[in-house]
């Protein structure tokens, strides 16, 4: 399936696959929104419980040449999608976008789907049920 941000079960939890790009993209995005919204209470608001550790979570020191796999949890993955489509909503130009997270607004879309269908992927697979897309 297109689109599809890796997220696998580990026995401490989940276990997202990123590429360089996607964990740059991750790390500007979270710096961009925390200077949009800088009051940590409107942020939990926001992000929930899981936002509190992003920007540590996506501060990790990689090869640039290969992809990462970080341990996360299901809060994390969900803080990350809302902080992605809420700064879509927040930044609606392109321009805008560019020069605040340094990435197209489609790449975020693209992370932020790509994260709902992995992390979805990750919870089906735990419960046996079969993959399906909205509207089936």
């Amino acid at each position: 399936m297109r689109n599809r941000v890796p997220v696998s079960r580990t026995d401490s939890g989940l276990e997202v696959r990123l590429t360089p790009s996607q964990l740059e993209l991750l790390r500007r995005a979270t710096e961009a929104f925390g200077e949009l919204v800088p009051d940590p209470e409107q942020r939990r608001f926001v992000l929930g419980g899981g936002g509190a550790g992003l920007a540590e979570l996506f501060a990790v020191g990689h090869d640039p040449d290969h992809s990462l796999s970080l341990p996360a949890t299901e809060a994390q993955l969900r803080a990350t999608h809302t902080l992605l489509t809420t700064l879509l909503v927040m930044v609606p130009s392109e321009r805008a976008f560019m020069e605040r997270v340094g990435f197209f607004r489609e790449n975020a879309a693209g992370v932020a789907l790509g994260l709902r269908r992995g992390a979805g992927a990750a919870v089906r697979s735990d419960t046996g049920a079969e993959p399906r897309e909205p509207g089936e």
